[in-house]
């Protein structure tokens, strides 16, 4: 695994330099020993020990062995790598002793007692015995009484010293950290800003996932996917699905977008959104892969390959059994695909959307979609529902060319209970969907068939789909007047939709919220909902560059003759919707919940 790209410490590397400069000369020039004696007085541990107080036991111990080192070859002569490894003790020993601790005479007295005693009066006599050939008791001796001169020196100067500056001196290495941490913090706010932001536009291919998931060491060659990609009912799916495996008693990730509150739901393990801490981390963690990505190939990761490198490697952390993986767009070139292998694959109802970036053909769309099909499959099995001809035609010989068995489910309605169905499907009968809708039956019925392939027992199938959940697809956010919320944004949605509300609201007036991207066509949506609307309001997502303005969203409408009213947010329109006192319906973006 690559190591993250660390910057130097540039500020404690310049102290500790011109401490050791100033360590040379109160040594080697201010210092005082007489020849081959014993016996030396100097203040040069003095710059120092102030090093150790300030940064550590790192810096004051190199910086110590370096002066050391400087010195003797300033005066001439090879440094002695015994003597050069006791100034590195004595280094670490003031260190140790002083850093992020108060200063008292009481620690000064312990800390250079415990260094005269060790490096003065252990180690320094054998340099005299063996090269100078004095006498061992002497030596011994002549140190000692040279560590019960010093010491009360050095007590004493640097007490006084850090009692006199050591405010200042600590005061400046608070500065120096908090104009490195604006920076740190202030890189980390913007990459956090950017990969929590609205994509306006995607960049399809493989290259820059790759790069970062190799930086992360690569946890989805560890992971278990079941992958489904698809135009609607991804998201309902993939809640069908990670219940259905809750419910059979595995730890299940599950990676979906959009989000709909907050972008922690985009990444859940056991029902449980990402923490704040955990993701905060993660992004942090990811934030100079990113830029070291950016730096060599000039294009940074968008923020959907950021969320799912994040998802990996929290899925890994988390250990989970199975990770429920939507694909974002397309299939072939999503940075979903990046993972080698899958457990079982899962197009959904296929349609005309986002034929900027997949083609305009239904063929086109369904070739991308395909694109998640690996011959590296734990059960080599397809589930899709009865598609179009033409995009039937394109998944059955894709199957073909990677040796992918085709499940294509045929459920059949049993009626509704409230808002949820009772559906049978192969040999499981009389199922209750656990999200409402009429179209939720085809979407559980995929998740059946495909859990059903993973060998999942049939009290397990029936328990998680009936306790399925997920928000803003015909959820009901109140009663009388009832209010429905459902994110359909393209024609297939809307007809889901319209086809719910005939079934359940038969002949009822309503009025309808509405609000939708620029990029999206909205003529038949919009033909659609008019039958049996009472009133429109147009308003617009906020804060996002690829909302279509109410005011334009309207002229878009007129066109077709449809009159409402312009609201500049879904405040206001639901206001206005809820005060008629009919059935209101909020629908055209996920992006609207609120």
């Amino acid at each position: 695994m690559s190591k993250t790209k660390r910057t130097l410490p540039l500020f404690p590397i310049v102290f500790t330099a011109v401490m050791v400069a100033a360590s040379v000369i109160l040594c080697r020039f201010l210092g005082f020993s007489p020849s081959n004696s014993t016996v030396r007085f100097d203040l040069g541990f003095l710059p120092l020990a102030v090093v150790g107080e300030l940064y550590g036991f790192p810096y004051s111990g190199i910086g110590y062995l370096l002066a050391d080192i400087i010195g003797s070859l300033l005066h001439g002569y090879a440094p002695n790598p015994y003597i050069s490894a006791c100034k590195l003790l004595t280094g670490i020993i003031m260190g140790v002793g002083f850093h992020k601790k108060k200063v008292t005479l009481l620690r000064s007295f312990v800390v250079f007692t415990i260094n005269a005693v060790i490096v003065g009066v252990g180690l320094m006599p054998p340099i005299f015995i063996f090269m100078y050939a004095y006498e061992p008791g002497f030596a011994y001796a002549t140190r000692a009484i040279n560590a019960a001169v010093t010491i009360p020196v050095r007590v004493f100067t640097f007490y006084f010293l850090w009692k006199a500056c050591g405010k200042m001196l600590t005061e400046m290495k608070e500065r120096q950290q908090n104009f490195t941490n604006k920076k740190k913090n202030k890189s980390s706010a913007d990459f956090s800003a950017y990969a929590n932001s609205f994509q306006a536009v995607t960049i399809p291919g493989l290259s820059r996932i790759k790069a970062l998931l190799d930086a992360l060491g690569n946890p989805e060659n560890s992971l278990r996917f079941i992958h489904i990609a698809g135009t609607n009912g991804k998201g309902s799916v993939a809640a069908d699905i990670a219940s259905i495996l809750t419910a059979a008693g595995y730890r299940v990730g599950k990676y979906t977008s959009p989000n709909l509150l907050r972008v922690n739901e985009r990444i859940s393990v056991a029902s449980e959104d990402i923490p704040d801490g955990a993701l905060d981390a993660l992004l942090e963690r990811i934030r100079p892969l990113a830029d070291k990505i950016r730096e060599e190939g000039g294009i940074p990761p968008t923020q959907f390959e950021i969320w799912t490198a994040a998802a990996f490697v929290y899925f890994k952390e988390e250990s989970c059994d199975y990770v429920v993986l939507e694909v974002g767009l397309g299939g072939e070139f999503d940075a979903t695909n990046v993972i080698p292998q899958n457990e079982i694959a899962v197009i959904t109802r296929l349609g005309m959307d986002h034929m900027q970036y997949l083609g305009n053909t239904l063929s086109d769309i369904a070739r991308a979609k395909c694109g998640i099909l690996k011959t590296d499959s734990a059960t080599h099995r397809l589930i899709t529902p009865a598609q179009e001809p033409e995009a039937m035609a394109v998944i059955r010989a894709a199957c073909e060319e990677k040796g992918i068995a085709l499940t294509v489910p045929a459920p059949v309605s049993e009626g509704a209970e409230g808002y949820l169905e009772r559906f049978s499907v192969g040999k499981y009968q009389h199922l209750l969907t656990g999200i409402p809708g009429y179209h939720q039956i085809e979407n559980a019925a995929l998740a059946v068939m495909a859990c059903d392939a993973l060998g999942i027992g049939e009290d397990a199938i029936r328990q998680g789909i009936a306790a399925a959940k997920n928000p803003a697809r015909f959820e009901i956010l109140r009663e009388n007047p009832t209010v429905i919320y459902d994110g359909g944004h393209n024609e297939n949605g809307i007809r889901a939709l319209t086809a719910s509300l005939d079934r359940y609201f038969p002949g009822e007036k309503k009025s309808v919220i509405f609000a939708c991207m620029a990029d999206k066509a909205t003529d038949v949506s919009l033909s659609l909902l008019s039958e049996g609307t009472e009133a429109f309001f147009f308003t617009e997502v906020k804060d996002n560059p690829r909302a279509l303005h109410a005011e334009d969203l309207a002229a878009r409408a007129a066109a077709l003759g449809i009159s409402g009213t312009v609201c500049k947010n879904v405040g206001d329109a639901y206001e206005a919707a809820v005060a008629a006192g009919r059935l209101t319906v909020i629908c055209g973006s996920l992006y609207l919940y609120e």
